[in-house]
């Protein structure tokens, strides 16, 4: 009797387990959510600033919309392939000579600030 007892406390302990998963399941998919909120409205605000940017280049500075198409492209194929993206460039530390991804400001082996060739990386 005791050991029915036991499977049977045993399968309701078990029971809550699908709806802890369920939960920490929506838990994700609503942070997944969020950050695809977050990175839209990002997205947005940067390509106002871009566009106020090229508003005030093409008055002050008299460039056309073919040039920044010109400068775009030119852009975009210095990597090799004309993608429509910047590829990020591997760094190589100053300090240490170890490569490292230009998404970081610091090199990830000896801590020194890395000097970006890019403004916008």
């Amino acid at each position: 009797m005791a050991l029915i007892w036991s499977l049977r406390n045993d399968r309701d302990a078990i029971r809550p387990v699908p709806e802890l998963e369920a939960s920490q399941a929506n838990r994700k998919a609503e942070s997944a959510v969020e950050t695809a909120r977050q990175l839209r409205d990002r997205v947005d605000r940067l390509s106002m600033i871009c566009q106020a940017m090229w508003e005030l280049l093409r008055s002050k500075a008299k460039l056309t919309d073919e040039d920044i198409i010109k400068q775009m492209q030119q852009i975009d194929l210095r990597d090799g392939v004309a993608d429509g993206k910047m590829t990020r460039q591997t760094l190589v530390c100053p300090e240490c000579g170890r490569n490292v991804s230009s998404r970081r400001e610091q090199c990830l082996y000896c801590g020194t600030w890395l000097v970006k060739s890019n403004l916008f990386e």
